[in-house]
């Protein structure tokens, strides 16, 4: 009968299934690899297009994040670093696109939405890097510009020491009256000299290219005007300059106008910065709407591949229903040959109980060994019970790699001295199994070719084990026995190969023992030293939290206080109740912010902690960098906030550090420095203008904003009429700042009268009386500051009073007592006389027309160069009039009005006038004749004329006139600029724009019993442009005629 193994019964089993199941088999292999097909189709479109799309829209939402904080960079160190970033990441962004580009190439869908992503991308790189040039281009020019301001600020101190030092310079007796004189004009010019350091100060802050490009001509004025303050003071000085100061202070002079002029200027670099600042905003523009669409490309790239994905999963599904029908098939087949076969495994199975109950004993045994010769003898006893060998022996690698035997079966002491075995690796059935590193069993010596036996000839069994620890060769069990005793079946292989694993484990198990124990010797110095320097660490770390003066804590998920802050915290707050408290408790419980700014940050940190990096930079704008909390004795604090994530290795915001600092007693001496950098402003502004005329001007304006609030308190509602009445008082208060170039009150009463503006125009805003009187406040405190600086800082209200004080009447009774004179003959010597006493009597009470209104053909000068025009010519016949002192503000009134309106509506620009064959600069006439007891002030320029067209189109939007009714007459259209709304500015600026100028100037002639009319010159009654006269009549009150006594 056939003797079957275990094993060859068990491939005979397989081998009559798979027989069976030979012709189902056949018919299931079309639908596995119609499965595999479809699973593969899966695998190699759909799913790797859907991992690869993710993996490029992440990329490409990093390189947008690099573009996006490139454009803050602050300096081209941070640029270059933002560039060197963000090329690897393109790079890395073209290497998956390459891959994602191949993935979608065998679906035109995909591969069309690709192309459009990479298009996209292109623009984007291309707009970014253009970015990144533009950006540097402004740090460029920033640094150039902050270079060339230092050297301005080294001349400007060179001016001021020379001036210093001649304003120190202590002359001989007889020259200290002059010395006083030249200590006022030193002063002057240093004031002057001065605004350069405001000048310098806008130029670096402004973003106006207007206002930069202004600062060319404020350089040249300051240093001009300061020079000829000081030339006339060194005309004095240079009388008794014995220590020879001048030449130094000329010199400063020369140089610093002498540098003014070299290219590029300060004026050329901020005007480099402000336009690449321009072009990198529209560079980041272009990049954001770029990456946006690439973005939503990828998007729609994940819908194509989610849709072919759901596509040929369908398909693997059905076949995995057939395929699954087949299994059933086939799974019955198999219970029945597996039935046939029980008896058979049930043995088998037996066995294997046995040996693994064999395997525990053992496994337990060498478990509790405490050396390593037990474990060797443990397991060649166990061979020689399992397998029936009766000797044995062991034998383990060295550090030379060579095997020494280290236990015998039957046990006996190893000799002393007995080296290490030496073999060729494949030799015999030892070195077999030491190279193989597989059990090798030879049931019969005598039988195996491979084997040599000895001079006996006794059949013997041998068995080599060999003991592996991952491919490494530990050692080999070599076991022998009679063949009769010797049994070793198949299933014996598993178990001894399980019994050397397990002496492997021992071993080492032993070996680290040793190890850790000789370790454990030296581990409490170890210990004792790292606790050391660990105690060290902490007591640095402590010192350095407690001595520190600021807050510092850290914010944990769930948003509370970590127990390690800064003891400085606790005098911020005042409170040591910080550790575990949450974060909002601590921050916002006393805050004066709004509950919308707290809840923002609340959510900010809520966002960040704990999640990816990425999420700072999403939310950080929402944490509040400055704040107010309020104490419980109603002192407040101001504090700086500094939030900064900490990282985790996983690159999640692990923790939120926060830095507090009580900076209440910095901002106030910022505050303060602020209002006497304001003040310094103020008193140069007041020195610039004379005494005289600035308590005018003081004068004349509180009188307006006092009728404009007496207005406002006396109405409760919108009333067009009181409106007009506001726009001219406070356009009139503004243009006479302007005049004097008293920059604060413009801007602030240009706000004011931007509110009356509204009021007019549009008939959805209220009349809100407690508005009103609050901006009105404004413009009244700011002239009071004015005041109060001129009277009591400079002492100035003085200087307007002095001279010599008449009775105006008394005066005015001479006056025409000495006109009567020249009724009557006179001898020459009392003419004389009379003469002489006439001209000083009027020169108390009048002064020519032409003085009277200087400052405004000053500011005339100053209005061209802002408006980009040239200084016009301005020709003033006075014919003998002299104005009255009391009529002085009045004119000045009328004709800063007046002369602005020519400037900004007539006179045309450079280009346009040398078009029209005209000089660069327009001319202004103003001739004066006598018409009864009125003196009539004829005022004309040679400029484009005055905008009938115009006019007539704005009087039929305001409903003046009907579009079908006949049109009036050019002369009757001219005259409506003095109605209240006409202006033909295109824009509404601080200069003109309101309509109310010429209404405020008609409105001031009328209450004194004037008049002001246009009168047009002949021509074209359709033309759209007209030259004209003004014609200003002004009462006999206003002015004296000069009178002769020839």
């Amino acid at each position: 009968m056939l003797q079957l193994t275990f094993n060859q019964k068990v491939g005979l089993g397989f081998a009559i299934i798979i027989s069976l199941l030979l012709v189902s088999g056949l018919s299931s292999l079309w639908n596995l690899n119609d499965i595999n097909g479809s699973t593969s189709r899966v695998n190699e479109t759909a799913v790797p297009v859907v991992k690869e799309s993710n993996d490029v829209q992440i990329q490409l939402l990093k390189l947008a994040k690099l573009s996006s904080l490139a454009f803050n960079a602050e300096n081209q160190d941070e640029i270059a670093s933002f560039k060197k970033s963000f090329d690897k990441g393109a790079k890395s962004f073209d290497e998956r696109y390459v891959s994602l580009e191949k993935l979608a190439e065998s679906d035109e869908q995909m591969k069309a939405l690709v192309i459009g992503i990479k298009s996209n991308y292109d623009l984007y790189r291309y707009a970014v890097n253009e970015m990144f040039e533009s950006k540097s281009e402004v740090l460029t020019a920033r640094d150039y510009m902050l270079e060339e301001a230092d050297v301005l600020f080294g001349l400007v101190d060179n001016v001021g020491a020379s001036l210093d030092e001649i304003q120190y310079y202590l002359p001989p007796e007889e020259y200290k009256d002059q010395m006083d004189l030249v200590i006022g004009f030193a002063n002057q010019s240093i004031t002057l000299i001065n605004n350069i350091f405001k000048t310098i100060d806008e130029i670096k802050i402004t973003q106006d290219i207007g206002r930069v490009s202004e600062g060319m001509g404020d350089f040249e004025w300051s240093i001009n005007d300061s020079h000829s303050w000081f030339v006339k003071g060194a005309e004095v000085f240079k009388d008794f300059d014995e220590d020879d100061m001048l030449p130094a202070a000329f010199d400063a002079y020369a140089e610093i106008s002498e540098y003014i002029k070299k290219t590029p200027s300060i004026v050329d670099h901020k005007k480099r910065q402000l336009e690449q600042i321009e072009v990198a905003k529209q560079k980041l523009s272009e990049a954001d709407s770029a990456v946006t669409q690439s973005i939503e490309g990828l998007d729609e790239l994940l819908k194509a591949a989610d849709v072919r994905f759901n596509d040929l999963q369908g398909e693997v599904l059905g076949s995995l229903d057939f395929g699954f029908k087949s299994s059933i098939v086939m799974l019955i087949v198999l219970i029945l040959l597996a039935t046939q076969n029980f008896n058979s495994m049930r043995l088998a199975i037996r066995k294997k109980m046995i040996d693994l109950a064999k395997l525990n004993a053992i496994g337990r045994s060498l478990a509790g060994a405490q050396s390593q010769n037990i474990a060797l003898e443990e397991v060649l006893q166990s061979m020689h019970e399992k397998i029936g060998v009766s000797q044995g022996s062991v034998f383990l690698t060295n550090e030379n790699q060579q095997l020494e035997v280290k236990a015998h079966f039957p046990p006996k002491a190893i000799e002393a001295g007995s080296g290490a075995v030496k073999f060729d690796m494949g030799q015999g059935v030892l070195g077999k199994a030491a190279e193989t590193k597989k059990t090798i069993f030879v049931p019969n010596t005598e039988k195996d070719k491979n084997f040599v036996s000895s001079a006996g000839g006794q059949e013997r069994a041998l068995l080599c084990v060999p003991l592996v620890d991952k491919e490494i060769l530990v050692g080999v069990i070599n076991l022998s026995g009679d063949v009769k005793n010797v049994s070793f079946a198949d299933s014996d292989y598993e178990f001894v190969s399980s019994v050397a694993r397990s002496l492997v484990t021992t071993i080492k198990s032993i070996r680290m023992r040793e190890v850790i124990e000789e370790q454990n010797r030296n581990l409490e110095a170890k210990v004792e030293e790292r606790t050391a320097e660990l105690r060290q660490k902490n007591n640095d770390i402590a010192n350095m939290m407690a001595n520190m003066h600021q807050g510092l804590f850290t914010i944990t998920e769930g948003g509370f206080i970590h127990p390690e802050y800064a003891a400085f915290l606790e005098q911020i707050f005042e409170t040591d109740r910080i550790a575990d408290r949450n974060f909002a408790d601590l921050l916002f419980s006393n805050t004066t912010a709004g509950s919308d700014a707290v809840d923002q940050n609340i959510t900010g940190v809520d966002a960040i902690v704990g999640e990816d990096e990425m999420m700072y930079d999403f939310n950080s704008h929402c944490l509040m960098t400055e704040m107010n909390i309020r104490m419980d004795d109603d002192r407040e604090k101001i504090l700086e906030l500094d939030w900064d994530p900490i990282i985790s290795e996983e690159g999640e915001v692990d923790k939120l550090m926060v830095t507090v600092r009580d900076v209440t007693e910095l901002k106030a001496l910022e505050a303060e420095a602020e209002e006497q950098k304001r003040e310094l402003a103020i008193i140069g502004e007041i020195l610039a203008v004379d005494a005289s005329k600035f308590a005018d001007f003081i004068g004349t304006s509180e009188d307006f904003l006092a009728e404009c609030r007496q207005l406002i308190e006396a109405n409760d509602e919108k009333d067009l009429d009181i409106i007009a009445n506001l726009f001219r008082s406070m356009h009139t208060v503004k243009g006479n700042a302007r005049t004097y170039g008293l920059s604060q009150v413009t801007d602030i009463v240009h706000e004011v009268e931007s509110t009356y503006d509204d009021l007019r125009k549009n008939e959805d805003v209220l009349w809100d009386q407690k508005q009103l009187l609050e901006e009105l406040s404004g413009a009244e405190d700011i002239i009071a500051k004015y005041a109060y600086v001129f009277r009591e800082k400079l002492g100035r209200d003085g200087e307007a009073e002095s001279g010599i004080s008449l009775d105006p009447a008394r005066v005015s009774s001479w006056l025409e007592n000495i006109k009567s004179l020249t009724q009557q003959t006179l001898d020459d010597n009392v003419k004389g006389v009379v003469s002489e006493a006439y001209s000083m009597l009027m020169s108390m009470e009048a002064k020519p027309l032409d003085g009277v209104i200087s400052d405004v053909i000053e500011s005339a000068n100053s209005l061209a160069e802002q408006l980009g025009k040239g200084k016009p010519n301005i020709e003033i016949d006075n014919a003998g009039i002299f104005v009255k002192s009391e009529a002085h503000s009045t004119l000045n009134n009328i004709f800063m009005h007046v002369f602005r309106n020519a400037m900004d509506h007539g006179i045309e620009g450079i280009d346009e006038r040398l078009e029209k064959g005209k000089s660069e600069s327009g001319t202004i006439s103003l001739d004066v004749s006598y018409i009864d007891d009125l003196a009539n002030l004829a005022v004309r320029d040679d400029g484009r004329g005055i905008a009938i067209s115009r006019i007539y189109k704005m009087a039929i939007e305001k409903g003046i006139y009907a579009e079908s009714d006949p049109k009036p007459s050019a002369s009757e259209i001219a005259n409506l600029i003095f109605s209240s709304g006409f202006s033909t500015a295109d824009e509404v600026t601080d200069v003109s724009g309101r309509g109310v100028g010429m209404d405020a100037v008609k409105g001031f002639l009328e209450r004194e019993g004037g008049s002001i009319e246009v009168i047009l010159d002949d021509g074209d009654e359709n033309a759209d442009f007209r030259s004209f006269t003004t014609n200003i009549r002004i009462p006999a009150s206003f002015y004296q005629k000069a009178i002769s006594f020839n």
